[in-house]
């Protein structure tokens, strides 16, 4: 195997096992959906805050770099799809973080969990019910879950393609 593809595979294998522990978020947001007792809405978010903590931090890293230095092997950066999948990637990473986490943090916190950030002496926030039956009726992981995944079809596609 050349360099080339060593770099190449290490980006596809960061990228799936990335997606691997996304998914199980993913499914995490829409299971909370159908809960209504607190302890159980507080075991998923665990779950999900679990799947996304430093490991998959780490694999979003060494996925962008590796596919960044791919870009430079194969001479890829004077095309338009790298940079299309580029911007596609930032978009929904920072775009995901408003539509899905500022979302759920009010749930955490009405199930009286503290927020992912909170530092390790912080009180978390007492538990209220009546909130959090409100906040999971109003929440819908949908459309986060359609543009994560048609960004992702879309850049594969562009990978696969390289259309332009």
């Amino acid at each position: 195997m050349d360099l080339y593809a060593l770099v190449v595979f290490v980006h596809a294998a960061t990228v799936l096992i990335f997606f691997m522990l996304h998914g199980t978020s993913m499914a995490v947001a829409f299971k909370l959906r159908q809960e209504r007792e607190p302890a159980r809405v507080r075991a998923l978010l665990d779950v999900s805050r679990f799947a996304l903590g430093a490991p998959t931090i780490v694999l979003v890293v060494v996925g962008l770099l590796s596919g960044i230095l791919a870009g430079f092997m194969g001479g890829w950066w004077g095309t338009l799809w790298i940079w299309i999948s580029l911007v596609l990637f930032l978009g929904v990473g920072i775009g995901m973080t408003p539509l899905m986490t500022f979302r759920l943090n009010p749930i955490r916190a009405a199930a009286g969990l503290a927020r992912p950030d909170a530092k390790p002496d912080e009180v978390a926030p007492q538990e209220d019910p009546e909130e959090l039956q409100r906040l999971i009726a109003a929440w819908n992981p949908m459309p986060g879950a359609v543009i994560g995944m048609t960004a992702f079809i879309v850049i594969l596609w562009l990978m696969l393609e390289k259309p332009f």
